[in-house]
């Protein structure tokens, strides 16, 4: 009786829990909404602009050019938000490939600190826990991750300190890229300053030496022999392994926004210096995810598509710009929904198909 309760307190929190992260990605895909409304409302309102300037001027070879270019402004109306589905199904993979390295090194922590780490049930943590982002704070990341490890029999403050490890890790790679990025484009000072001290901010507390002071006063009521141990496996070794394989997500998440912009007819990418535009999608792309995560925004909603903005315009155009980032936080929510649908049946069927040796072992 006992028991049964507890499966069934344990299954309405899933469900709030689940309401909750739905809620939060509803909220973020609304905002993107109100985005793309309020740029078609600009393009609508310059092209009116445009029509009402060619109607008041004399010149008739002035007034041709400028009802020209209201046709122009129309016509972007119409467009500005359409995209190619392959190009934006090619991001969305792209996006997909470059999550999976952060997972190998989350598993990498947890083998560290000799936690088990099945391949199945940690990709499903990680992935179902990042839906977490999209609610208010980064506690709900924990929760989910916690509840989808359970199983495993893993200790709860071994999981805490590696989604620590590993979002920390992410984010000061991801700071190292945009800052890199933002010195070599020269967009604005600010930007290159904002960059550099994100990626200060997160790189000192996942350094090894720093961190084996840190986890003493982080996970206070530890054991302190478990602590010395744990402290002792998290060396030079496994930090540049999360350096080498987030390197590979930051890259693929900025060829990803790349193909984004390529699927949008008024990008027009092949009148922009391609060194430019590779540099500006990979410091643009990092910088308004490090900054979103560092803002505790649900989702980062509205910071990143505001950096992205900003580095982007001068490339590709601010309509294109806005566009874009739009799309982009579209296509990444859809591919992590994807993902976590695909693992969920995967399990699934893993999990059935373990019941039912059991069953026949047990001669049932």
């Amino acid at each position: 009786m006992l028991s049964a309760r507890k499966r069934w307190i344990k299954g309405a929190l899933q469900i709030i829990v689940l309401a909750l992260v739905a809620w939060g990605i509803t909220n973020s895909v609304r905002k993107s909404t109100r985005d793309l409304s309020a740029q078609r409302e600009i393009l609508v309102a310059r092209a009116d602009q445009l029509r009402a300037q060619a109607s008041q001027t004399v010149n008739a070879g002035e007034s041709r050019q400028l009802r020209q270019q209201a046709q122009e402004m129309e016509q972007k109306v119409n467009d500005f938000w359409k995209a190619s589905p392959s190009g934006l199904l090619l991001a969305g993979l792209v996006y997909g490939i470059g999550m999976f390295p952060g997972c190998l090194f989350w598993r990498q922590c947890l083998a560290a600190l000799g936690q088990p780490t099945h391949l199945l049930t940690t990709l499903w943590a990680y992935f179902y826990g990042n839906l977490g982002k999209y609610f208010p704070g980064k506690a709900m990341v924990i929760i989910l991750r916690l509840a989808a490890l359970d199983r495993l029999g893993i200790k709860k403050t071994a999981t805490s300190i590696t989604i620590f490890m590993e979002t920390l890790t992410m984010m000061s790679v991801g700071g190292a890229v945009a800052g890199l990025c933002m010195i070599a484009l020269n967009i604005d000072w600010r930007l290159t300053l904002l960059s550099v001290g994100l990626l200060i901010a997160t790189f000192l507390p996942t350094y090894p030496p720093l961190l084996r002071i840190l986890l003493p006063r982080l996970q206070r009521g530890v054991d302190a022999r478990e602590l010395d141990v744990w402290a002792s496996r998290i060396d030079g070794r496994l930090f540049a392994r999360g350096w080498l394989f987030l390197a590979v997500t930051w890259i693929a998440f900025g060829l990803s926004l790349m193909l984004v912009l390529g699927s949008l007819p008024i990008a027009e990418l092949n009148q922009a210096d391609p060194v430019k535009l590779l540099l500006s999608c990979f410091g643009a792309c990092a910088l308004a995810v490090v900054l979103g995560f560092v803002s505790l925004i649900p989702g980062g909603a509205g910071v990143r598509e505001f950096v992205l903005s900003i580095v982007l315009a001068p490339v590709v155009g601010p309509a294109a710009a806005l566009c874009g980032a739009i799309w982009l936080r579209i296509i990444w929510l859809a591919t992590e929904l994807t993902l976590v649908g695909l693992l969920f049946v995967i399990k699934y069927l893993s999990e059935k198909r373990s019941d039912v040796v059991i069953d026949r072992d047990s001669g049932i």
